[in-house]
């Protein structure tokens, strides 16, 4: 299974490799827009882009997991974790993205060149973008070491390199030595560029009737565990530090581990439930309550775009009238939302609001008894077309926030949600979108010859109008349904039941 999943990785690696001059010139049009104008993370990932060329180009590494740590070690030693780290995921999605259009041009790519793709950014925010969490479990692990009492240890801390500077992260005293709180507080704002300063500030700070107290260092990828032994001169092995180094890292894998598991499971068992799913009905709801059941939300509000028309059509519900949600139908760009924000929803980006009054309409927010909410766009990742928004909140006049983890996970529920809506969208349009309006009660008596099998000429006899008339007819029947000629209209036409 294992080599199975890395010849998947190093497709992906290979395809990303062959497409890089399309790539960089689209690329260089998305860091040249105004949304990375004034922020220096774009610039910060054309490097790194720019490395890993490099490093491909030359084969300098064995596996695409290889490829990736080194990448983001050079990363934290060359630029300061400055950046909103959400930020980062629509960026790293953005470029994902860009693959996969470069690949829907391509007619020969296949289904599983695109998976392919997947699979190797699943694996970046798998080493990458998933220990948000670590600060309350950072403690339970300093206090696990202080509790198998393998050396006599007073305090210890954990400082983490960012950027040039070491940080204090976590200080945990033992049970014979207090400390203040409020002096535990300032420890988590001493920084410096040599450990050994920091060692010995923070020491100071702590443990000033000691000031010639041993402290060791244990030196654990980008973090250094800092023990404050009870006794200055007690003997400590080598054994001795290898085991606590051991026990740090292995409770860090295991919470790595963790959190790759469960935005996976998550995420498989959203897939799961859409998979079940043979009407439109069905899929719609397994979209809404999917959202709800996988993911820490209490409502979801599921709209479609109608291209046709221009409007977003409320569709379906979960935990909310349904009956009031499908009499919305809003012209889409005279939104504050969709006008502000929608570049980000294009690129899988979602976004959260914590004052629903800010970019919606106040009758909305009224009714629906909206504060905080998050956007959802639910588009094809293949196709990167948007179909439509979930709005997901916690419940009526819920005023929530929401984690880095839950936003990252929600990209791969819009694209496994737009996927299946994809499959079936001319069905959902004709349902949901009050499509009958789309086509002239004229331009549906055309179209109904042509799929029977009339000729332009054909078709003007009966209906009494020139050749010209009916080309005209055809053409529009074409743009309006997005077909590629009106053979095409015709059958999208019948699926749609524009026509019997």
């Amino acid at each position: 299974m294992e080599q199975k999943v890395e010849q998947l990785l190093l497709k992906g690696l290979n395809i990303l490799f062959e497409y890089k001059e399309p790539f960089l010139k689209e690329w260089k049009k998305l860091v040249s827009s105004a949304k990375f104008q004034h922020t220096t993370l774009a610039s910060e990932f054309d490097s790194m882009i720019q490395l890993a060329i490099q490093q491909v180009s030359k084969q300098e590494t064995s596996t695409v997991d290889t490829l990736i740590l080194s990448l983001l070690d050079e990363w934290q030693n060359r630029f300061s974790s400055i950046h909103d780290e959400y930020e980062s995921i629509f960026l790293l999605s953005s470029i994902e993205n860009m693959f996969h259009k470069l690949l829907v041009k391509n007619p020969m790519a296949t289904e599983h060149e695109h998976q392919a793709i997947q699979a190797f950014f699943s694996r970046i925010l798998d080493h990458a973008l998933l220990t948000h969490d670590l600060q309350d479990r950072t403690e339970k692990w300093l206090k696990m070491i202080l509790a198998t009492k393998v050396i006599p240890i007073k305090w210890i801390a954990l400082a983490r390199k960012e950027a040039q500077d070491f940080q204090i992260s976590r200080v945990v005293c033992s049970s014979k030595f207090s400390v203040e709180a409020h002096l535990l507080e300032i420890c988590l704002n001493l920084k410096s560029k040599e450990i050994n300063h920091l060692s010995n500030a923070l020491s100071r700070l702590i443990d000033s009737n000691s000031p010639e107290a041993t402290i060791l260092q244990i030196s654990c990828f980008n973090e250094t565990l800092l023990l404050c032994l009870q006794e200055k001169d007690f003997p400590v092995t080598h054994q001795q530090t290898e085991f606590i180094k051991g026990m740090y890292l292995r409770q860090l894998k295991l919470h790595h581990l963790e959190s790759k598991l469960e935005w996976k499971d998550a995420s498989l068992l959203f897939l799961q439930s859409l998979l079940k799913s043979r009407s439109v009905d069905r899929a719609v709801q397994a979209i809404t309550k999917g959202l709800t059941d996988f993911m820490p939300f209490k409502r979801c509000a599921l709209f479609l775009y109608n291209h046709y028309e221009d409007k977003g059509i409320g569709v379906c519900g979960y935990n909310v009238n349904n009956s009031s949600l499908q009499q919305i139908r809003e012209t889409i760009f005279k939104l504050p939302l969709i006008k502000k924000y929608l570049n980000s929803l294009n690129y899988s980006q979602p976004l959260y609001f914590s004052n629903a009054l800010e970019v919606l309409p106040k009758r909305y927010v009224r009714e629906f008894r909206l504060k905080s909410f998050v956007v959802l766009p639910i588009l094809t990742a293949t196709e990167g077309n948007l179909l439509g928004i979930a709005i997901l909140d916690q419940g009526e006049d819920s005023q929530f926030e929401v984690s880095t983890p839950t936003l990252t996970t929600l990209i791969k529920f819009g694209q496994y949600a737009g996927e299946l809506l994809h499959s079936i969208w001319d069905e959902t349009l004709q349902q949901y979108g009050s499509s009958n309006s789309v086509l002239t009660t004229r331009e549906k008596e055309v179209l109904k010859l042509i799929a029977e099998g009339a000729s332009i000429n054909e078709a003007a006899q009966e209906l009494h109008l020139s050749s010209y008339t009916v080309r005209d007819y055809v053409s529009v029947i074409i743009q309006k349904l997005a077909a590629k000629n009106r053979t095409d209209a015709a059958v999208k036409a019948i699926k749609m039941k524009l026509i019997s």
